[in-house]
């Protein structure tokens, strides 16, 4: 029940009949990193000087509304700027600023490779890096960078592939069923037809 209402706040990148079955954000320490400086010189610094200055309280109070629009900001960036694993493809959700939001779909069947690089001290300590997916015939290529746990979302990008093709050309092999006995059960009634009402000479 959590992770679906988790996963309504994606909902409407998706398309009909589409599921999400995982999403990907960029580690948590990005996230905490970048609210280090709105949270303290927006929420802290005008904490502190409203104990110095308690008649000031209206001014504190709306230097720290400000300071907390700016971490909710920075927390819906980090948020939003993910990748969403569903039952057809990857959905690539990249958010600069508030109104500018970009997605690119990649279905599995086009997915060419999937690559990771995890450089530098920090993200080997804490697990993180950039994942990037090639789509076959698209000279761009769809990167997460950040990513929680790259060697992790390689796996489960590969599950999710083959579980697609698996599934794809069981469908491809029943449509082919039917159309074969579709067309045999025509020829069977069309010879019927003839046997019951042969040609005059």
């Amino acid at each position: 029940m959590k992770k679906r209402r988790k996963y309504l706040l994606f909902r409407g990148y998706l398309d009909d009949g589409e599921r999400i079955l995982h999403i990907a954000h960029r580690h948590l320490i990005i996230f905490k990193l970048e609210a280090v400086k709105p949270f303290f010189f927006g929420i802290l610094v005008p904490l502190f000087l409203y104990f110095l200055f308690p008649q000031l309280i209206f001014v504190f109070a709306l230097w720290a509304f400000i300071g907390f629009l700016g971490v909710l900001y920075v927390f819906l960036d980090w948020y939003y700027d993910a990748w969403l694993f569903t039952n057809v493809g990857v959905i690539d959700i990249e958010r600069n600023g508030l109104l500018d939001i970009t997605n690119t779909r990649i279905e599995y069947h086009m997915v060419e490779g999937i690559a990771y690089q995890i450089k530098g001290w920090l993200p080997t300590i804490f697990n993180y890096g950039d994942i990037t997916i090639d789509k076959i015939g698209a000279r761009t290529s769809v990167i997460l960078k950040d990513a929680s746990h790259p060697r992790r979302l390689e796996r489960i990008l590969n599950k999710f592939q083959e579980k697609y093709v698996y599934e794809r050309s069981v469908r491809d092999h029943h449509a082919l069923k039917d159309m074969l006995s579709d067309m045999i059960a025509y020829h069977v009634q069309n010879d019927k037809v003839k046997m019951q009402h042969p040609k005059k000479k």
